[in-house]
């Protein structure tokens, strides 16, 4: 039976095994649901941080993020996919086994470059924050490795995820008032990235963003 020190751990490596599999999706659709799994495991993880370090502010955290990033980014996604008819399938600049590939390599990089540097921390952070930086590693890949300005989008969400796993493992919770700023900010993001895309998609029928190279002022 898992004691709550490895059910944290496992819950965690559920988010990590969720930015790796965002590289190797085909569909829009499938990457926004990928994404929404992933924030589960995320809240679920800081929520069970919670319980371990008897922190309540963990739990509004926990809280906000199921709301926000589970349930209404998706949902603002998948609105702004249906409303501009996105359905080819997703064009990489790296081809999807070599993606898995690489963000392999960046998990044991990240795992490798912290080896050592939060042994007198306690567990949360010296098992934790590897898995946030690999994280935060990947989100930055499908950034600069995927087309479409949507799959860059979820990328950025993902390195979001890592950043607050990041943070909540080393800084046991944020501050009531900085946690809400942030996924308030989060939020708004979302919703301005998804009415940039529309335009995008309006005004050049495409949402390649390497075709937007040859524009000319």
């Amino acid at each position: 039976m898992l004691n709550i020190t490895s059910f944290i751990e496992l819950m965690g490596a559920f988010v990590l095994f969720f930015a790796i599999l965002q590289t190797a999706s085909h569909r829009v659709d499938f990457s926004i649901k990928v994404y929404s799994i992933q924030s589960l495991f995320l809240s679920i993880t800081i929520f069970v941080m919670g319980i371990y370090s008897n922190n309540a502010e963990l739990y509004l955290s926990s809280f906000l993020t199921f709301a926000i990033k589970v349930i209404a980014i998706p949902y603002f996604l998948n609105k702004v996919t249906k409303r501009i008819s996105i359905r080819e399938k997703i064009v990489p600049y790296i081809n999807m086994t070599n993606s898995v590939l690489i963000t392999g390599a960046i998990t044991i990089f990240a795992f490798f470059i912290t080896k050592g540097d939060f042994a007198s921390h306690e567990f949360i952070a010296r098992r934790v924050f590897p898995t946030a930086l690999a994280v935060i590693l990947i989100g930055v890949f499908i950034m600069i490795a995927r087309k479409k300005a949507i799959i860059q989008i979820i990328g950025f969400l993902t390195l979001d995820n890592g950043i607050i796993l990041a943070a909540t493992s080393i800084t046991k919770g944020l501050p009531l008032v900085v946690d809400i700023g942030v996924f308030f900010d989060v939020f708004i993001g979302a919703i301005m990235a998804g009415v940039l895309i529309y335009r995008i998609r309006t005004s050049f029928d495409s949402l390649d963003t390497s075709k937007m190279s040859n524009l000319k002022e």
